[in-house]
């Protein structure tokens, strides 16, 4: 099982979302957890490695499995914030924006989103 950790960004009810081309989807600033820091380091150090911005994370917002491509993972989302103006720090994304959650349904998300979708349009 591959284990990952992602970061909920959320500005004036808006959540900040990345796109992959290459995945054709948008995602949240996150990745894999490295075997010598727990999923709370992981979501912290790919926010800085992503958007090029500190977070601080407030709470717990999921945690739990979805299988992709064959694959099982396992992913730790985060409720944070940031003072810094996030940009995007990695050529893997073409396109940052932040969304509006009623949004979410019109758009191409990853599915790690996708099976907190209902969780999402009540964010505020």
């Amino acid at each position: 099982m591959i284990e990952l950790a992602g970061n909920l960004i959320i500005r004036d009810g808006k959540i900040l979302l990345l796109y992959r081309e290459d995945e054709g989807h948008w995602e949240v600033p996150g990745g894999k957890v490295e075997e010598s820091e727990s999923p709370t380091e992981a979501a912290v150090r790919e926010a800085k490695e992503e958007i090029g911005t500190e977070v601080e994370l407030e709470k717990p917002f999921y945690s739990g499995e979805f299988q992709k491509d064959g694959e099982m993972y396992l992913w730790h989302g985060y409720i944070a914030n940031t003072d810094d103006e996030p940009a995007i720090q990695e050529e893997t994304f073409q396109k940052m924006e932040w969304v509006d959650p009623v949004e979410l349904d019109d758009m191409s998300i990853a599915p790690n989103l996708d099976m907190v979708l209902p969780a999402l349009r009540k964010i505020k």
